[in-house]
């Protein structure tokens, strides 16, 4: 069969009308980025006032918050238009702050806030796109991070919504642990079989109970027949002796006064011959298991009824639930766990800014503004901070373009720490002519021993350090050595008399050992003073309470305390606590042997017995680094021995203002006292005193008018009660 194919031109002509028309609105529906567009940011501004009286009458617009059909928030800041035409924004806020890129912030307790307009033009505006926008502060040469602004049209929050729905219903089909057991567990053959389980294991129970019964039973009614014919064979055996008549042959005997031992004899043996012939007279009856019937032979049976009824417990549950899982679902829900972050990445195009601040939808055109305020903690690097905003555009077909840095706005911190006194503070110092130096070395002789061996122990590096202490006092020409005392002290072992003796030998064996050993001081043999040490039993009890872990410790400085004889001390140690006394004699009675070495010297040159003098207090300067650091809390720990003025300062940038107000009120008037003693005032309620200690310190320094405007405190009376007015009265007939 032939087939004819009849082709038109109109048909042609048709479709490419229709693709035409396609292109031409999907162009008018996407709307390319301007790329010299960009969010900006400025300083809230106040219009430019035409009068005073103007001013103070009029009702700035404010800031206004608007919720979406979805709820979410979205920030509006009122314009109006200038002189020339511009839109400017015009909000109502805490301080008047003039149009510029610079702007003087307080700090008060320890804390900047710095607040700013988000600006972005209506070119950047689009159903279709997104923006975020990311501030960031520069201190020093530090930048971080304020949080996000992410604006989205409604077609771009439709389509996240949309991928944000798709990958909700891939979450959906993940089953939760709470419902691992009703969709991964056959509950019913998994039931059936604890129910089987449980039945099986109480008719054991059952049946064994009923054994028991049996046996029981059979075991009483055997006991019943044994002891009928167990009586009757001890009535066979009375039978028995009757019919042999022992106690009448006896009798017969003795009458005729022959010997019975022997007939006894005889007849025990023919009565014990009669018996074990005769079962009816020695068979005995008893119950044994192995005579039982077969059945009862079981060795459950000779241990009694023990009910050990085991139900499935928890435990067994969750171990006998692995052999009625669903494997392959639960595989297949495992993968959809495992694999959520890859459908996230592949369904979610556009995802949520979680960390943002503001994450709103615009639906219509036009400019937005948005008033974002943050509050920093200040430091070292505070006292001049900037801000600049930049970020990224992205739209719905999945282009991205990088936003254009924003203008940068640099805030001027104003704080407490600009009043601090920093005049060097002295302190008195009283140097005397003589001082003294010690220094003790643990030098080690043999047992009983007084020569000195330098190789013995830890000898050589011990007495190093009296050489080491020698370069260190005369090193710099300030000292002259007078004298080196040495005491060598010794452990309690052996009598008193002898310990004294030999520890004076030990500190004369060091004198002479020192005396050619050390360098750098002429005459030093005649310098060096030995003196023996008597036993130091307070020493050793300080040893004992602090390293002694025994029961015995107290009963040992008891021992110690009590007793008067040294000797006697050592040997009641010894006898009683052997233990603990081998653990003094190795551990602790070395220490009492150590070598105390004091260093007399006096300043070479001086003849007053004392001068007094004064010296740069290095402490109170160390606070005032950390006050400039704004470290407040770590300057306080110093400062709060001083209880002056720049204490006071501290005080009050920790917010601790009663404190603050009491220390200045004793300070001598200046116009710093009297401005900060406004701010205080003002912070403790204190009104009418604020406004007078403002006013006085203007009447001492004319430059607390200007500062007043930086610090809320005193700003805030300057509005209410128009105290700048004087100022600028004259400023206007300067004009």
């Amino acid at each position: 069969m032939n087939i004819r194919i009849i082709t038109y031109p109109f048909f042609y002509l048709f479709w490419a009308l229709i693709l035409l028309i396609v292109s031409l609105f999907s162009s008018c529906g996407t709307q390319r980025m301007d790329k010299e567009a960009r969010a900006n940011i400025h300083l809230p501004v106040q219009p430019v006032e035409e009068s005073k009286e103007k001013v103070r009458d009029m009702k700035l617009p404010s800031v206004i918050d608007m919720k979406d059909r979805f709820g979410n928030k979205t920030t509006y800041v009122q314009t109006e238009k200038d002189k020339d035409g511009n839109a400017q924004l015009s909000v109502q806020l805490k301080e008047v702050t003039v149009t510029a890129k610079m702007k003087n912030v307080p700090e008060r307790f320890g804390k900047v806030d710095v607040d700013f307009i988000v600006s972005v033009p209506e070119e950047l505006i689009n159903s279709r796109w997104q923006l975020n926008l990311t501030p960031h502060l520069i201190k020093a040469d530090n930048i971080s991070d304020f949080e996000d602004l992410v604006i989205s049209g409604d077609d771009f929050r439709k389509l996240q919504q949309k991928q944000y729905a798709e990958f909700d219903k891939y979450l959906s089909k993940i089953i939760p642990d709470s419902l691992f057991d009703e969709y991964f567990v056959r509950t019913g053959a998994f039931h059936h079989y604890i129910d089987r389980y449980n039945r099986s294991e109480f008719m054991r129970i059952r049946k064994d109970s009923l054994d028991h019964a049996g046996y029981s039973k059979y075991k009483a009614r055997l006991n019943k027949r044994y002891e009928f014919f167990n009586g009757k064979m001890y009535r066979n055996r009375n039978w028995l002796k009757k019919q042999m008549n022992f106690l009448g042959i006896k009798e017969h005997y003795e009458y005729f006064g022959q010997d019975t031992v022997h007939i006894a004899s005889v007849y025990n043996k023919r009565y014990n011959q009669i018996v074990n012939l005769l079962p009816m007279f020695h068979l005995l009856r008893e119950f044994s298991p192995e005579y039982t019937l077969w059945k009862y032979r079981k060795d459950k049976y000779a241990t009694g009824f023990i009910n050990d009824y085991k139900p499935v417990t928890a435990a067994d549950s969750v171990f006998l639930k692995k052999r009625f899982l669903k494997d392959r679902q639960i595989a297949k829900n495992q993968s959809l766990i495992d694999n959520k972050h890859i459908a996230f990445a592949e369904m979610v195009k556009f995802p949520k800014n979680e960390k943002a601040r503001l994450d709103t939808v615009i639906y219509n055109k036009g400019k937005f503004e948005y008033y974002y305020r943050q509050q920093v903690m200040a430091d070292e690097d505070s006292r001049r901070m900037k801000i600049y905003l930049d970020g990224f555009a992205q739209s719905i077909s999945g282009d991205s373009h990088l936003l254009q840095h924003s203008d940068t706005l640099d805030y001027i911190v104003s704080s407490m720490i600009q009043f601090l006194d920093t005049t060097p503070r002295y302190m008195l110092k009283i140097i005397e002519r003589k001082a003294l130096s010690t220094l003790q070395a643990n030098i080690t002789f043999k047992t009983g021993k007084y020569n000195m061996d330098i190789d013995l122990g830890d000898n050589r590096s011990e007495l190093d350090k009296v050489q080491d202490m020698l370069d260190k006092l005369t090193e710099t020409g300030e000292f002259v050595m007078d004298s080196i005392s040495l005491i060598a002290g010794c452990s309690p072992e052996g009598s008193y008399p002898s310990n004294m003796l030999l520890s004076k030998r030990r500190a004369e064996s060091i004198g002479n050992y020192l005396s050619g050993g050390l360098s750098g001081i002429e005459g030093i043999a005649g310098m060096l003073k030995p003196y023996p040490k008597r036993e130091d039993w307070q020493g050793l009890s300080r040893l004992v309470a602090d390293s002694l872990d025994s029961e015995n410790r107290q009963a040992i400085l008891e021992l110690i305390a009590s007793e008067s004889d040294p000797d006697r001390k050592e040997l009641d140690i010894r006898s009683k606590y052997p233990a603990d006394y081998k653990y003094i004699r190795e551990k602790l009675y070395p220490y009492l042997r150590a070598v105390d070495f004091t260093f007399h010297v006096h300043r070479k040159g001086m003849i007053k017995d004392t001068i007094h003098t004064t010296e740069p207090d290095t402490v109170y300067a160390r606070s005032m680094e950390l006050m400039k650091k704004r470290r407040y809390a770590d300057a306080l720990q110093i400062l709060h021995d001083y209880n002056d003025y720049n204490t006071a300062i501290c005080l009050m940038s920790l917010g601790y203002d009663q404190a603050a107000y009491n220390i200045l009120l004793n300070e001598p008037e200046t116009a710093n006292s009297e401005y900060l003693l406004a701010i205080l005032a003002s912070r403790l309620g204190k009104t009418q005193e604020a406004v007078t200690r403002y006013l006085h310190s203007v009447e001492l320094d004319p430059t607390k008018r200007w500062r007043g405007t930086l610090d809320p405190e005193i700003n805030r009376l300057i509005k209410a009660y128009n105290l700048n007015q004087e100022e600028d009265s004259d400023n206007e007939n300067n004009d």
